[in-house]
């Protein structure tokens, strides 16, 4: 049997064949060739000697079919789908998919090697724009997976299929503890639980869904949320998945509410001292008529009478002259005396003080003014007694003192402020986080903004603040020290006196 018949292929599946066919001899001498084939190569077999396959290819290319592709072929028998580069005459590769199969004779003697060829530009260009593709969705899967925010992806009844680290750290479940759960159950109360399916009618039909929502951690912390929810839809409009972004609001609603409370109170504030200012002219002319009758007055229980309400409108002048010092801001520091800054304070929650049983004393050690915005150091002072009433609300006892003193660490010459209470006392949790925005004991009633303002105003002031508290029965309550170094004009005050420790020793021993 001859070589050519051993080779020999049907011309109507060899001629016709839609991809490009070759028969190679064992060397690579191309023996027959298909047009596509020499449209592919530019080779037109007939016109001289026939070239070789590994001619036709790349360096590379070449290395790789005589040390690789023909070897497995001998072995194997055939090799499917392996890429080479074409070099036509003009040196433009043409990139082709190559399968190969071994021929052989009726001896079992390898004669031919069939190739077939396919162009694999589209291919080419259809596998780097798959692999950019690839890299895009890598790079925006690592940006969800690792953003702030809450991102889930849901089934479309609501089951959560995937939770990033944002929604690990906003509710504290890992992603395992949360798969295949409803989201409702996970984020959301029971009294909220309705929120997601309600909102399956809307994502059915493809709309968008944003709201604010109330939901909570892992630990039972409630937490404000603002929820996205876009729904994922196929022909002919089915919903396939829905993903949810969610976002914690809650530092923002909670300014809001502060914000408002603010307003709130800068309006009382403001009509207080209104009020203040108009009651003025009216206890002027009561006291002037007072004093009329007092003079005409012959009865002795008469005068007694007039008296008495001499001393009353008084106090009521003394509580608006106050009302207008602490609403009035000053702009600039002066110097302030502080037994009047304790005095003025107390008058203000007189009442309320003696109507919780809780007694009062005014230490002082030393007169010296305290430099500072007197505006600012009233807001300090009542912010602190009314926590310590508020500690305080079945009785005991509120000691201010004022005295000079040398700081223990700097050396630094200065005057201290000292608040104490017998009142209810803080846990160690909680005094660490007094100075914290928005955190406060008092329920609905609190904003948590009043020991964080007073120690903002407290460092305008040039002060700093250090506190004691205890719950022990029996020895409970809180101290507040504040420390200036500078008391009038600016000046830093120099002192020998270094007992400041021994010195608030048995006032804090008497109160915690």
């Amino acid at each position: 049997m001859t070589l050519a018949a051993d080779v020999a292929a049907p011309d109507d599946f060899f001629q016709n064949a839609p991809c490009g066919c070759a028969v190679l001899a064992m060397d690579g001498t191309i023996l027959r060739a298909n047009s596509i084939f020499q449209q592919l190569t530019g080779v037109a077999l007939g016109s001289g000697d026939a070239p070789r396959w590994q001619q036709l290819l790349s360096r590379a290319g070449a290395i790789y079919y005589e040390t690789q592709f023909s070897p497995v072929v001998r072995l194997r028998g055939a090799v499917k789908e392996v890429a080479f580069d074409l070099l036509q005459p003009g040196r433009e590769r043409i990139p082709v998919l190559v399968s190969a199969n071994l021929q052989k004779n009726l001896d079992g003697i390898p004669v031919a090697i069939r190739l077939t060829l396919f162009e694999a530009s589209e291919r080419r260009t259809y596998e780097a724009e798959l692999l950019r593709a690839r890299n895009r969705a890598e790079r925006m899967a690592e940006v969800v997976q690792h953003s702030s925010d809450a991102i889930v992806a849901l089934s479309p009844d609501g089951i959560i299929q995937g939770w990033n680290i944002g929604a690990e750290q906003m509710f504290g479940y890992s992603h395992a503890e949360v798969t295949n759960r409803a989201l409702s159950a996970v984020i959301f109360p029971p009294d909220r639980q309705h929120e997601i399916p309600e909102a399956l009618t809307l994502l059915r039909r493809g709309e968008d869904i944003l709201r604010d929502t109330v939901g909570h951690t892992k630990s039972g912390r409630e937490i404000h949320l603002s929820i996205s929810l876009t729904p994922h839809m196929e022909a002919p409009g089915t919903l396939v998945a829905f993903s949810a972004i969610i976002r914690d609001v809650t530092a923002r609603k909670l300014t809001e509410k502060a914000l408002l409370q603010n307003e709130k109170l800068a309006s009382v504030g403001r009509l207080a001292s209104s009020i203040a200012h108009e009651i003025n002219n009216p206890l002027e002319s009561i006291t002037n008529l007072l004093y009329i009758l007092d003079g005409m007055a012959t009865d002795p229980a008469m005068k007694s009478y007039i008296n008495i309400a001499q001393d009353e409108i008084a106090r009521v002048s003394q509580i608006a002259t106050h009302t207008l010092r602490f609403h009035r801001q000053s702009t600039s520091r002066s110097d302030l005396d502080v037994r009047n800054l304790f005095d003025s304070t107390l008058v203000l929650y007189r009442a309320r003080l003696l109507n919780a049983g809780i007694t009062t004393q005014i230490d002082f050690c030393d007169s010296t003014p305290l430099f500072c915005f007197e505006g600012e150091l009233r807001q300090i002072v009542a912010n602190l007694v009314g926590n310590a009433f508020d500690a305080m609300r079945t009785g005991g006892r509120l000691r201010l003192r004022s005295r000079r003193i040398v700081h223990p660490r700097t050396g630094t010459g200065g005057l201290r402020l000292t608040l104490a209470d017998t009142g209810s006392g803080m846990s160690a949790e909680t005094l660490s986080r007094i100075f914290e925005p928005f955190f406060s004991t008092k329920g609905i009633g609190g904003t948590g903004l009043g020991l964080w303002i007073t120690q903002e105003l407290l460092e305008k002031n040039g002060g700093t603040i250090r506190v004691r508290s205890s719950m022990r029965p029996g020895r409970s309550g809180t101290v507040f020290h504040l420390f200036f170094a500078r008391e009038r004009s600016g000046v830093s005050v120099t002192t020998s006196h270094s007992t400041d420790r021994l010195a608030t020793a048995p006032l804090e021993s008497k109160l915690l």
